[in-house]
């Protein structure tokens, strides 16, 4: 949009992260979009989802199906992406503060940048992102891959009391092993592995493809997309159930918005606080559903066992399967 734009990375690309390396459809178009190629579509293609919860199994569909895309590779290119659009892209830069005045005064330790405008998209918590989360129970991300021959395309989601796990094709031979558990039940993967049986048996033959990589805390609140004259993108604005599989798709579609709703006052065709208040509303008006259903869903897996064991015979009927799937899915406007 012939913004100068400059982005801060505190570390460098490529790396690891704890995700669930879920790429719905409706994210898949901006995503190809964004980085002008098609290089990832040689990854597995998701067309079901299995849900595993008190030894019962529902299969839901994914349609159009979702893809696994390792973060490993995703991050990088998107960064490379950015560097090829003409941003200025720098790695191992932290950023310990964001001062406004009249402009806003970006704070590392080496330098300090001065900017019109601010997008703070550096996830659930950070030095720019924090929240009073008083007295909401704080929970644990865990993530690895592990070798498994001809795994199943599709995305299977184990369930047990206090936190779940997710495991995804990422290869032809390995998968993806994502969980978030409550801080209280469990710290390995292999503590997670052992709360749920068919998990258990499943991973026994598994061999790690390195190590495995967490992160912490996670907290549940209510999205916000402005804090400080700062817009919020991503995780920063808010974190939705993971088990939903659209942190990915929120994160490219929220960061889209904001950069739309910023190139209105970079023009000179509104004010800061006008485009902060266009953010807030689109935002709102393509997300707040989703983020409302996964709530609901969070709510009913921890319901009496025989509400759980009504709502997954009600899931088995297809029309109520896809309407769960889109219930908990930003779609494009």
């Amino acid at each position: 949009m012939g913004a100068k734009v400059l982005l801060l990375e505190k570390d460098r690309f490529p790396r690891q992260k704890v995700c669930g390396e879920f790429v719905s459809s409706e994210s898949l178009a901006l995503l190809h979009g964004l980085l002008d190629d098609n290089r990832f579509h040689s990854y597995p293609q998701m067309f079901t989802s299995r849900i595993f919860l008190d030894n019962t199994t529902v299969t839901l569909p994914v349609s159009p199906p979702a893809q696994s895309i390792p973060r490993f590779e995703l991050d990088a290119a998107l960064f490379q992406a950015a560097q090829r659009a003409g941003v200025t892209a720098k790695e191992n830069v932290t950023v310990s503060d964001v001062r406004r005045s009249e402009i806003f005064r970006v704070v590392t330790e080496e330098n300090t940048f001065a900017a019109k405008a601010v997008i703070n998209a550096t996830g659930r918590w950070s030095k720019l992102t924090q929240f009073n989360v008083a007295g909401k129970e704080k929970w644990l991300g865990m993530k690895a891959h592990f070798a498994e021959p001809a795994p199943s395309q599709s995305v299977d989601l184990y369930f047990f009391p206090g936190g779940y796990c997710g495991v995804t094709p990422v290869g032809a031979d390995s998968v993806n092993v994502c969980a978030m558990v409550r801080a209280d039940v469990a710290h390995t993967l292999e503590e997670v592995f052992a709360k749920e049986a068919r998990l258990w048996q499943r991973s026994r033959p598994w061999e790690p493809l390195f190590p495995t990589v967490t992160t912490s805390p996670l907290y549940f609140r209510e999205p916000v997309t402005e804090s400080d004259g700062l817009l919020l993108a991503g995780d920063s604005a808010g974190f939705i159930d993971p088990f939903a599989g659209d942190g990915i798709s929120l994160a490219l579609q929220s960061g889209t918005l904001a950069a739309e709703s910023i190139s209105l006052f970079l023009r000179g065709a509104c004010a800061l606080q006008q485009a902060q208040q266009q953010y807030q509303e689109a935002y709102r008006k393509r997300f707040s559903p989703a983020f409302r259903n996964a709530a609901r869903l969070r709510s009913a897996l921890g319901a009496p066992r025989w509400v759980r064991g009504a709502a997954l015979t009600l899931a088995r009927i297809p029309a109520v399967g896809k309407m769960l799937v889109r219930a908990t899915r930003a779609h494009p406007i």
